[in-house]
């Protein structure tokens, strides 16, 4: 079977539909925990894609798909959120969350609701709230996090570490209903 990307450079049409079946609902739940509701998401992953789409040609078989699909993900995440400084949003989405990848630091969360959970993560910066969600929802390594972002090993380590904190902090001190996405580096 053909490679997606191979598909799409060949068959854009196709292969559009091709890579919203393989990575749709993946996609969308990494957005989801990012985003402020689950509209903002669904236009996340739609933009995700159409980019993806567009840009075929930039993709480097060398490296990972999906890793490619995530980085223009955040890169678009962290245009709106610069574009909307500050952002307090509503918590409004029921869906649940997306299976668990490392339980080693979430289990600690077990039987915790989910709107909770997503809550908090969107109360911390993005660049801590994305190494949580690559690291505990999507089971990468820190070398694995490191190649996708760009960054050092230990600067993924330092971030996840304080993002543990951060998240910690967000979830005991989370207001009902309401959090604030917070934007600084």
């Amino acid at each position: 079977m053909r490679e997606i990307w191979e598909e799409i450079k060949t068959d854009s049409e196709s292969g559009a539909r091709r890579l919203i079946a393989e990575y749709g609902d993946r996609l969308y739940a990494a957005a989801l925990l990012l985003s402020p509701g689950a509209a903002d998401a669904e236009e996340l992953v739609f933009r995700t894609f159409e980019r993806a789409v567009s840009r075929i040609d930039q993709f480097k078989p060398s490296g990972g798909f999906y890793g490619w699909l995530y980085v223009i993900m955040l890169n678009f995440r962290r245009m709106d959120l610069r574009k909307n400084q500050p952002d307090v949003v509503s918590v409004g989405t029921t869906a649940s969350l997306p299976e668990v990848a490392d339980t080693s630091f979430m289990d600690v969360l077990s039987g915790v609701d989910a709107e909770a959970i997503r809550g908090a993560i969107r109360r911390i910066p993005c660049y801590l709230a994305e190494v949580l969600v690559l690291r505990f929802f999507e089971g990468w390594s820190m070398e694995e996090m490191a190649e996708t972002l760009g960054i050092p090993v230990g600067t993924v380590k330092s971030r996840l570490h304080h993002a543990k904190a951060a998240f910690r902090t967000a979830f005991l001190d989370a207001p009902a209903g309401i959090a604030e996405v917070k934007h600084d580096r």
